[in-house]
């Protein structure tokens, strides 16, 4: 798994490499998100997790990157084997786009449409409590980008993960899920003065067995957020305060049904600030 994971990351940071020279916009930003009811699967209490983000977007001369690392802390419910203290988390995602319209050097002229592309990139993870969780996630989808006023993407394509079990019987190995589609969409839009409706979502469908042995669920998350840039009031740019809402049901393909795994439905608000660089 270490070496997969390993792998994976190499070949993003050579795709991005090139296209970061190249770079025609980027910007950087750090997040801070913080919320009391989040859920964990097997996890039976709602967890407070504290969340340091780093996001990266940037355009270039055939299309664009994204890349996102949060640094996830729980409170101790969710603990690193049964510690006083909550289990540390690190989640990357990373996404690079390639556009027709700018590979073509033509306008695509269709209703309600800006571009569409292929977008190629990867989800890992890696997690210090007893489940150990080591996620290796890479996808391929087709991607829309309808014309409003800031974007709203929407993909279709197919992933497979590898992870790991911790917990089954207190022998970890990997576990490989079977490749699946996914629906995802990320969205950035201006509501009115200083305010944007921002937001992502996912869809994963089945993937076959978990560690256990049990069948995997229909994944749907959301995390819809209302952004106002308040260094407008003072003739600035670049700090933004907001709040949001993530719904996860499914939580990572479990079965929010079932008694032991609890956790898997998720419905959390949470504050945030980010300031961009």
């Amino acid at each position: 798994m270490k070496t997969k994971i390993a792998s994976l990351l190499v070949a993003g940071l050579l795709l991005a490499a090139p296209t970061a020279q190249a770079a025609e916009w980027s910007d950087n930003s750090l997040h801070y998100w913080v919320g009391t009811t989040f859920r964990e699967p097997a996890v039976p209490v709602k967890l407070t997790k504290n969340i340091f983000s780093f996001e990266h977007v940037s355009g270039w001369k055939y299309g664009s990157n994204f890349l996102n690392v949060d640094f996830l802390l729980s409170s101790k419910s969710d603990s690193h084997f049964n510690a006083q203290t909550g289990a540390a988390e690190v989640y990357a995602v990373y996404r690079t786009t390639l556009s027709y319209s700018k590979i073509s050097g033509t306008k695509l002229e269709l209703p309600g449409i800006r571009d569409f592309g292929l977008e190629l990139g990867f989800d890992g993870n890696t997690k210090n409590n007893s489940f150990g969780s080591k996620k290796l996630m890479p996808i391929g989808s087709l991607k829309l980008s309808f014309n409003v006023p800031g974007f709203f993407d929407v993909g279709v394509g197919v992933a497979k993960e590898w992870n790991v079990n911790g917990l089954n019987f207190g022998n970890k190995h990997e576990v490989t899920f079977d490749a699946t589609p996914v629906i995802s969409t990320a969205w950035g839009i201006h509501v009115a003065g200083p305010v944007a409706f921002e937001g992502f979502g996912n869809v994963i469908f089945p993937k076959g067995k978990d560690g256990f042995g049990a069948k995997t669920k229909t994944e749907v998350l959301l995390h819809p957020k209302l952004m106002a840039d308040v260094a407008t009031f003072w003739d600035s740019k670049g700090l933004q305060l907001g709040v949001g809402f993530q719904y996860w049901l499914n939580k990572f393909g479990n079965d929010n049904t079932t008694q032991f795994q609890g956790g898997a439905y998720e419905k959390a608000a949470f504050f945030e600030a980010a300031v961009h660089l």
